[in-house]
């Protein structure tokens, strides 16, 4: 009895999968969890927006992000996926607050303006002083005090 080779199409769709899901592994195994709370003047702070930033990274890539819920707790994610790689971050953070409209109407479909609660100090990697080490396994971020 002779074994017949796949069909190449049929191959490829067979490297491919077994390529894709290798990659898919390997991309969620590489992040681990992070959660934390983020205060200011000791209150929580809800509808924070976090940006992890690597330290010493010299390339694009994706960066972790958070955002708070009411009770000022965050979990971080990269792309759709739980977790950030192990590492040193500087993060950045911003807090938006509505604030009345300078104009006289606002048209329809347009959105109130905003501003950042905190006034910029954390929305910057260069002024910011939130540093972060993200370890492998599960990671519970040390409180985030803001003044």
């Amino acid at each position: 009895m002779q074994i017949r080779p796949l069909p190449w199409t049929l191959r490829q769709v067979v490297v491919l999968l077994s390529a894709s899901c290798c990659i898919s592994c390997s991309r969620s195994a590489s992040l681990n969890p992070a959660h934390g709370q983020v205060f200011y003047k000791n209150q929580p702070v809800a509808g924070a927006l976090l940006t992890f930033h690597p330290q010493g990274a010299d390339f694009k890539t994706t960066l972790p992000v958070a955002s708070t819920d009411d009770e000022g707790k965050f979990t971080v994610m990269t792309g759709q996926d739980e977790g950030a790689p192990a590492g040193a971050y500087v993060v950045t953070i911003i807090a938006p607050r509505d604030v009345a409209s300078k104009q006289k109407k606002m048209s329809m479909g347009s959105k109130p303006e905003s501003v950042d609660q905190f006034k910029g100090p954390y929305a910057k990697e260069s002024t910011t002083s939130i540093r972060v080490e993200i370890k492998k396994g599960n990671n519970d971020v040390e409180p985030i005090n803001l003044k």
